[in-house]
């Protein structure tokens, strides 16, 4: 049941945004949701990363049924592929392929659009939802205490300025977001900035494979250990999402029909080439590069305005490497969730608190640019690399690694005698 807070504003209509609105409608009459694209499409221009593989790992299909429930189930009858994160997938770490273990929790797996086309016909049918597209965001409106609401520009010409009040807004408007600017402009200090630069290059396409191919064929990871990754993610309609992956320019994927076939060829199993030689191509060649990794530290600011909130990649931005990102989303979702279920004020400290914890363990797998390791640091690495070895051959070990990385357990459960020591034995 709403509380006595009349209004929310969400700024960006992706995954994040979405989601985030659905959790708002049950505390907030009205709760409108901005974005700069003028209406739905297949791939919006705010989404440029959209044509690459996505996977909702199962801590985010969780959330995602507990705010619309039945949802997964839903999208599963449409066509998307549920997977378990182990048993169904082919994983490689450090060029060998882990145990198929059952782990218990499926992914959920399909295009971006159709994440987003199956969020928002949830999202409309909520009372007081409001969607105001091809609306660009101007700034904040506010005082030396709290945010009160957005000034937008509508794109139509001859449009002008128009203010939307609000007791809280959410800015879900990806790594471009322009909050820390905007906080500027109040008087705030802008958030510092922690990066770790990975510089991940992508090509992608749909394809069609041969009907004796396994459907839920699931390939991730770095399969020969020469730098060049491949997801290969069975989706909806009986397509699957072809990535391919490149860290720094001298292993950036071509997107020429030749070159890419020949990066394929260095990066896949055999099995896999030969299969993905006789599919069928469903679309051209995409593009899109990945220089870093970015966390603003809203969090750690001696003077933030109540009434604002950051989510999704306009908070951190992780790699998109780990297929972590809407995942993370849906964790902070929950988390704004319990924020407002635990309190109607310094609603803004108690979500940050909340999200620095739930970004911690992710944020880490990436490590910190440019930092000297420490003691800690150096031994924590080296029974990861341990941990890592030993999961190609230890069904305990593997499962436990792949739960971590999933998002469903803490990095914690790692060091766990049962794990760890047989991770020291086998290495």
């Amino acid at each position: 049941m709403p509380n006595e807070n009349e209004s929310a504003v969400v700024l960006g209509a992706g995954f994040a945004g979405l989601l985030t609105a659905g959790v708002l409608t049950k505390w907030y009459r009205q709760v409108t949701v901005v974005d700069r694209d003028p209406a739905p499409g297949e791939y919006r221009r705010g989404v440029p990363q959209g044509r690459h593989a996505h996977n909702l790992l199962p801590a985010g299909a969780r959330i995602v049924d507990e705010v619309f429930p039945g949802l997964v189930d839903e999208m599963s009858a449409d066509g998307a592929v549920l997977a378990d994160v182990l048993s169904d997938y082919r994983l490689y770490v450090n060029g060998k392929e882990l145990p198929r273990v059952p782990v218990g929790a499926r992914s959920v797996h399909a295009t971006r659009p159709f994440y987003e086309r199956h969020l928002r016909r949830r999202l409309i049918d909520q009372d007081g939802l409001r969607m105001v597209l091809g609306a660009d965001v101007v700034g904040l409106i506010g005082d030396d205490r709290r945010i009160t609401g957005v000034r937008i520009l509508p794109q139509e010409p001859s449009s002008s300025e128009e203010t939307l009040n609000a007791d809280l807004v959410v800015d879900a408007m990806g790594r471009g977001s322009r909050t820390p600017v905007w906080l500027e402009q109040l008087g705030y200090e802008r958030p510092a900035e922690q990066r770790v630069n990975i510089d991940v290059a992508y090509a992608s396409r749909l394809v069609r494979l041969p009907p004796q191919q396994d459907r839920a064929l699931l390939i991730g990871g770095n399969v020969k250990a020469n730098g060049h990754g491949l997801l290969l993610l069975a989706v909806e309609d009986g397509q699957h999402v072809l990535t391919v992956t490149g860290t720094g320019p001298a292993t950036a994927p071509p997107t020429d029909e030749l070159g890419f076939a020949e990066f394929l060829a260095a990066a896949a199993p055999d099995d896999v080439v030969s299969a993905l030689q006789s599919a069928e191509a469903l679309s051209d060649i995409v593009a899109y590069r990945y220089p870093a990794t970015r966390w603003r530290r809203y969090d750690q600011l001696a003077g933030f305005p109540d009434g604002l909130v950051v989510v999704g990649d306009a908070l951190c931005s992780l790699s998109p490497v780990n297929g972590q990102g809407m995942t993370v989303a849906a964790l902070e979702a929950r988390a704004l969730r319990d924020t407002l279920s635990a309190s109607r004020h310094d609603v803004a400290a108690d979500f940050f608190a909340r999200a620095t914890r739930i970004l911690t363990a992710p944020w880490g797998m990436a490590g910190e640019q440019g930092q000297p390791a420490n003691l800690t640091q150096k031994t924590q690495g080296a029974m990861m690399r341990r941990l890592m070895a030993a999961a190609a051959t230890d069904r305990t070990v593997a499962a436990q690694l792949v739960r971590v990385l999933a998002l469903l357990d803490p990095p914690s459960k790692l060091l766990r005698p049962a794990v760890l020591g047989r991770a020291l034995f086998r290495a």
